[in-house]
């Protein structure tokens, strides 16, 4: 049993983006289906509109729960997101806040949770669908952001693609990344003698989603001639509808 109320409060925050307007439509596609539910949710992104501000001032409930609409636990969850809410409870740029007293939780990201690997496998499974190929001949390949500041971390990417890979669903299951080794560009190019079905471990609908991978699919698609093997991208982890009870069960750890 979920350890909320219904009483409880919900705020999902995520990046956004000032090129994209459309980039908080998976995590405010979620909020939706949550409120469908019976539950109070309000959605915020550090880059845009709503702003932490308007959310927190749409606000009445006693506790609050914050859920980090990311997908790794780093500088956006520990320290942007806390300095965001700090910065409205403090008076900085809000004219209302949550009831007086109101308890603040915050949740681990929503890219953490266990459950993301199946959503990777049943992508994966889809998109082979899709393109008629068997899964054991295919491989799937799970691209995220990296860092080019702090390489090397061992990501929730990474674990999540184990855990997929262990299934033998796939011929391989590999993780990519756009700023940091394994680079896209190198994994596809290992892998030319497969189908490649490509999955987005990205919670925003931006820049990479729409422009970044696009073209370094392309190429490789390219690089592999007219008759070379499919490489296709299938969807973000974050466009699937599972991830609305993943949004509960990460609240409630908060």
């Amino acid at each position: 049993m979920l350890d909320l109320s219904v009483n409880d409060a919900l705020l999902l925050i995520g990046h956004g983006s000032g090129r994209y307007p459309d980039a908080a439509d998976p995590m405010r596609r979620h909020a939706e289906t949550l409120r469908s539910r019976g539950w109070s949710v309000e959605i915020a992104v550090l880059n845009g509109s709503p702003t932490v501000a308007e959310a927190l001032g749409r606000i009445g409930a006693a506790t609050v729960r914050v859920v980090p609409f990311f997908m790794e636990d780093g500088y956006f969850s520990r320290v942007a997101v806390p300095r965001a809410l700090e910065a409205v409870l403090a008076g900085a740029g809000a004219r209302s806040t949550p009831s007086p007293g109101a308890a603040i939780q915050f949740a681990p990201p929503v890219g953490l949770h266990d459950g993301i690997a199946a959503i990777i496998e049943r992508q994966g499974l889809a998109a082979c669908a899709a393109l008629g190929v068997a899964p054991d001949t295919a491989a799937v390949v799970v691209i995220g952001h990296g860092s080019a500041i702090a390489p090397g971390r061992a990501l929730a990417l990474h674990r999540h693609c184990s855990r997929v890979a262990a299934t033998a669903t796939f011929t391989t299951v590999q993780a990519a990344c756009l700023e940091e080794a394994p680079f896209v560009a190198d994994v596809l190019g290992r892998l030319s003698l497969h189908p490649v079905v490509v999955v987005g471990f990205f919670a925003n609908q931006a820049g990479h989603v729409l422009d970044d991978i696009p073209a370094l699919l392309a190429a490789e698609q390219s690089a592999r001639g007219s008759a070379g093997l499919p490489v296709r991208f299938h969807a973000s982890v974050t466009d699937d509808p599972a991830m609305a009870d993943i949004i509960l069960e990460q609240a409630a750890v908060g």
